[in-house]
């Protein structure tokens, strides 16, 4: 009798605890998968309130899931209390501890914190509650980035079609603004805009920064499961993401995708050369990208009037005469390891030599770049570089201005009183500090008005202070460095480490908005998820 009450007791628990295992795993996965397929996706007036259309959707979406989550654990408890006489809920708390914690969940905490503190101690709390005065960056999207990161981060299980939900949505975003740079408007976004929006505003997302960092983290997941592939047909799938996300970074039409390409190319590597086939995947990309950028060149010269122009970096590398050579070079070298493989290089080991070769090659090109970066700014030999120099010398007009309102950012941080220094003016206030302190010189000096850093982590340190700003960093890192060592065990969720990384360098000179900063949280939450699960 006394077995039979045992085995009883063990079934019911067995029931009660998968009962919560499954329904908040269940929630997890609808709340990423919400977040990383309806957020890029979802719009009402096309561009004239997008920003504002995206932010209640994810608030929404947020929200919903987190009260269904709480009903779900009052559920379990009542259920726990009434057949387990509260067993569960005790083994639970006797297995909690604060060591569970990763590095990025306490500095995902932290961030949260500082916020708080930086909102209460401003002198504009409302504002800086709601953001309502910037991006609607305030301390509720903040707390609900916070919600999102652990109710994933905790209870996703984590499977790899998620990532192909990912991409497929990217795809959609990226064949639409690929559409756009064609000036073909499918449904009808371009519709009564002047030409200024017409250029600046594309696809689903909305400003081609906006649009840019996006595609920075479709680049940053594909490219990366492209190479690590062996399974034919979806080789081909991932073939065909890299080939559209590269091709719709490149017409986005705004300078921040490069340094996303700066950081795919040269980290790249890192990953995949400790074996022959990654240095063959890794010319292979290589290879793609020159010739969309010879494509993309050519199409600009033949058919000018029937796509949207393109400056800046974009031309520096088109103009470059040897450009087909090296792509041509490029593509026989990959065809040649290819062939290698099979023959000669069949039986070659994994090893870490080519690393070591490559980081050697960074290290150069990092003195070398920094030699010009002196030659240009302080030896004021800017003339030597040509149509380069204007990328290269640092003055109040570098990148539309970026210069002078990265130079205003930081005089304005130097005159806080420490709380603010520490804590911030409040988050998302920098429109308030520039419009109260510095209208007419901004006025007087490009006619504009500013009320973002175009500096992710500059917009942070003013906004919310150096504690908060320093917490971010580290959940980037401490993500991204979790993430790349349990992917020895499972490569897949590599390709969530390097989209990051692309974010993480296009926000030098980009903003947050609650556009992309939620999809890029719930992609690095998935990726910690799946190290959890792994462990």
């Amino acid at each position: 009798m006394a077995k039979e009450q045992k085995t009883m007791t063990e079934t019911l628990q067995g029931e009660v605890r998968s009962f919560w295992d499954k329904t908040s795993a269940r929630l997890a996965a609808v709340l990423a998968i919400l977040i990383m397929v309806g957020l890029p996706l979802v719009f009402q007036d096309f561009y004239f309130n997008i920003l504002q259309v995206k932010y209640w959707y994810y608030c929404g979406v947020v929200i919903t899931v987190a009260v269904l989550y709480v009903i779900a654990a009052l559920v379990f408890w009542n259920k726990d209390r009434k057949w387990c006489n509260g067993a569960i809920l005790k083994e639970f708390k006797s297995k909690f501890s604060l060591k569970s914690f990763t590095a990025a969940e306490w500095a995902m905490l932290a961030f949260f914190l500082a916020s708080a503190i930086s909102t209460l101690q401003s002198e504009y709390v409302y504002e800086s509650f709601w953001g309502n005065e910037g991006r609607f960056v305030g301390l509720f999207m903040i707390m609900l980035y916070t919600i999102s990161f652990f109710i994933i981060t905790k209870k996703l299980k984590f499977k790899k079609w998620y990532l192909d939900v990912f991409l497929a949505t990217g795809m959609i975003v990226c064949m639409i603004g690929i559409l756009h740079y064609f000036q073909i408007d499918p449904i009808g976004f371009k519709k009564d805009l002047n030409y200024l929006d017409y250029v600046d505003f594309t696809s689903t997302i909305g400003n081609v920064n906006t649009y840019t960092s996006y595609v920075a983290l479709v680049v940053g997941v594909s490219t990366v499961l492209f190479t690590i592939e062996t399974e034919a047909k979806r080789k081909i799938w991932y073939t065909i993401c890299v080939a559209i996300s590269l091709f719709a970074l490149i017409v986005g039409i705004s300078d921040n995708a490069y340094l996303t390409l700066l950081a795919l190319l040269g980290l790249l590597p890192f990953i995949l050369f400790g074996s022959v086939k990654g240095v063959r995947n890794y010319v292979v990309i290589l290879a793609i990208v020159c010739t969309e950028f010879i494509v993309i060149g050519t199409i600009v010269d033949k058919i000018p009037d029937q796509v949207l122009a393109i400056n800046g970096l974009f031309n520096v590398i088109t103009d470059f005469k040897y450009l087909p050579v090296v792509t041509v070079l490029l593509w026989i070298l990959g065809i040649g390891i290819f062939a290698a493989e099979k023959s000669v290089l069949k039986n070659a080991k994994e090893s870490n030599l080519g690393r070591w070769i490559w980081l050697a090659v960074v290290i150069i090109v990092l003195f070398g770049v920094g030699k010009v970066l002196y030659d240009v700014n302080i030896g004021g030999n800017a003339e030597k570089y040509s149509s380069l120099s204007k990328y290269l010398r640092f003055d109040d007009n570098w990148g539309t201005h970026r210069g002078y309102i990265w130079h205003l950012a930081v005089r304005i941080y130097q005159k806080f009183p420490i709380m603010h220094k520490l804590f911030g003016y409040g988050p998302d206030t920098f429109g308030i500090l520039t419009v109260k302190g510095y209208f007419d010189e901004m006025v007087g000096r490009f006619n504009e008005k500013y009320d973002s850093v175009h500096n992710e982590y500059l917009q942070y340190l003013i906004t919310i202070g150096i504690v908060a700003t320093m917490a971010y960093i580290s959940i980037l890192v401490t993500s991204v460095v979790r993430i790349i060592r349990k992917g020895k065990e499972n490569p897949v969720i590599l390709s969530i480490a390097m989209a990051v990384i692309c974010y993480a360098a296009q926000a030098i000179v980009n903003i947050s908005v609650p556009i992309v900063a939620p999809v890029m949280f719930a992609l690095m939450a998935i990726g910690l998820a799946a190290c959890r699960d792994e462990k």
